[in-house]
């Protein structure tokens, strides 16, 4: 035998080709066909996502393998272990809402903007008591439903939306309100959680409120900081803090008037860690490990905040509340109301069968209280769990009749039509319509005009025939888990990659009207309409833009 016949032969890899053909074929399949599974067979895109991560961690585990132990060529095969390793211990993937890839974010440093910090002003303070009927003082506008009527939109944008400012911001999932002229969010700036005010025409900054606090989930699928969006009225602003305490600011310079810890007065213990960067964050030893997302609703003389328990309670001293009312001056707790673990949905108000009442989606159920008491009147299940396929979307008004409200959801779980009554001070709820392909919407909320439903349904703009409770069109498209505002009869849809959308809003079909790209970075944030003013940000970015109106 030679020198040449005892050379060993080079060990092609073809059973490994192979399988890694294999694989990716079945994750471009996947993808290719989300669509069809999600029309056909219901399944939440996410799956395909998860799918797809799982595979590629095989693949990169079976190459190493392979290349380490049975091709022997052991440095290559360390490689293929110690990069990613290396890799992924400086930086981890950001995910949208449906675990799509949005980049990468660093683990021991900060990729945020600079920060503008507020300048000498001319007037020693500024004025949100005076209102007007353009003001947007709350989450999802004026009366809580994604709706703004007094606008006019034209029918095209020729030429689109003129840019008048765009800036670095703190992280977070607040939307912009507006009073006044004056825009106010929540932003997470390092160790600081901020309340922050801008002109709206200008985007300079009037004032900073700071307070030491920090909320992460371990997970970081949640991102850090606020989420919740700010109340104002009356001059003051009321905002709750991703760890759950709510504080009442003064709008006019920003100076803290009261604070209380909620989940601490329900028994809620926060939990403390560091981060790879240094800074201490918290998060609630409950269910609730995506933070505190539910925004301040005004009720008469109170400002009322779900509040809900500890996971485990020792003895009959279970602290849990539903919902918390406290004097919107002084702090002072007014009520307390029901016995349920919250979610992340805002509470909202409704008059039914002349009984005004506070509409609250819980972590299993949707429910209504008093809202002079806080008492439960009335519930109906909606199965979820805190901490895994939660319920995020509002509880629905149906134009036209106060009995009638609509219940959505992603996670393959649909919308439901509900109506609830009352028979001599004893209420009922029914489901009239049910179904599981409708309507499943996870960061937004359905807006209803003209006896349809819009939404963005697990990333898709719907239609929905809410009298037959059967969809009427479906577009795909690039919208994603973003956000929709109806102003008058059309449509704003602010994808989650930020790009601007009007839409006709008519059952006859999907009429787009103009499109453009307005900021960077992943947004789940509501919008904000100020007269012809749209506010829209992310966790990285805000900008405002003029839009066309009729008359113009």
């Amino acid at each position: 035998m030679n020198a040449e016949e005892q050379k060993p032969r080079s060990r092609y890899p073809r059973k490994m080709l192979v399988f890694t053909g294999l694989i990716t074929l079945f994750a471009f399949l996947i993808h290719w066909q989300a669509y069809y599974l999600n029309e056909t067979l219901n399944v939440d895109p996410a799956l395909a996502s998860l799918l797809t991560l799982l595979m590629a961690v095989i693949l990169v585990m079976a190459w190493g393998f392979w290349t380490l132990f049975w091709a022997k060529h052991r440095v290559i095969g360390l490689l293929i272990f110690l990069v990613p390793i290396g890799f992924f211990t400086l930086y981890y993937p950001n995910l949208t809402g449906d675990m799509t890839f949005a980049g990468f974010k660093p683990r021991f440093w900060s990729d945020a903007g600079s920060y503008v910090e507020p300048s000498e002003a001319a007037s020693p303070v500024i004025d949100v008591k005076t209102t007007s009927d353009i003001d947007f003082p709350q989450f999802l506008g004026p009366n809580r439903n994604a709706r703004v009527e007094n606008v006019r939109l034209s029918d095209s944008w020729s030429p689109v939306p003129e840019l008048l400012w765009r800036i670095d911001i703190g992280e977070g999932w607040s939307g912009f309100v507006v009073v006044n002229g004056f825009a106010i969010t929540q932003e997470q700036r390092g160790a600081e959680e901020c309340v922050t005010c801008y002109d709206a025409k200008s985007g300079e900054i009037k004032w900073i409120n700071r307070a030491q606090r920090r909320h992460e989930d371990f997970s970081a699928m949640g991102k850090a900081g606020p989420r919740a969006t700010p109340t104002v009225h009356e001059g003051l602003v009321y905002v709750t803090s991703g760890t759950g305490v709510l504080d009442c600011i003064d709008g006019s310079n920003g100076e803290l008037i009261w604070s209380a810890d909620v989940p601490k007065l329900v028994g809620i213990k926060q939990l403390v860690s560091t981060n790879r960067m240094g800074l201490t964050y918290t998060e609630e030893d409950s269910r609730m490990v995506w933070g505190r997302s539910m925004s301040p609703l005004i009720v008469d003389d109170v400002v009322v905040v779900p509040a809900g328990g500890p996971n485990i309670v020792v003895g009959d001293s279970d602290p849990t509340a539903t919902l918390i009312a406290f004097d919107r001056k002084t702090g002072k707790e007014k009520w307390r109301g029901g016995k349920r673990m919250p979610s992340y949905g805002s509470p909202s108000l409704a008059t039914i069968d002349g009984q005004k009442q506070i509409l609250l989606v819980a972590e299993n159920c949707a429910a209504g209280h008093d809202a002079a008491t806080g008492q439960e009147l009335w519930s109906f299940d909606r199965p979820g769990n805190s901490n895994a396929d939660a319920n995020c979307s509002q509880v629905t008004s149906v134009d036209g009749n106060e009995n009638r409200f609509l219940l959505s959801k992603g996670y393959s779980a649909g919308g439901e039509l509900i109506e609830v009554t009352s028979n001599d001070g004893t209420w009922a709820v029914r489901s009239l319509k049910k179904d599981p392909r409708v309507l499943k919407t996870k960061l937004t909320n359905p807006v209803v005009y003209d006896g349809h439903a819009y939404s963005l349904s697990d990333g898709y703009l719907e239609c929905t025939n809410l009298n037959t409770f059967s969809r009427i069109w479906k577009q795909r498209g690039r919208f994603g888990n973003g956000q929709v505002l109806l102003v008058g009869e059309k449509l704003l849809v602010h994808s989650e990659a930020g790009e601007l959308f009007l839409v006709k809003a008519t059952p006859d079909g999907y009429f787009e009207l103009g499109s453009m790209k307005t900021i960077d970075g992943i947004c789940w944030n509501t919008l904000c309409l100020y007269g012809d003013l749209l506010l829209v940000r992310s966790e990285k970015e805000a900008a405002c833009f003029r839009l066309p109106t009729v008359g113009e």
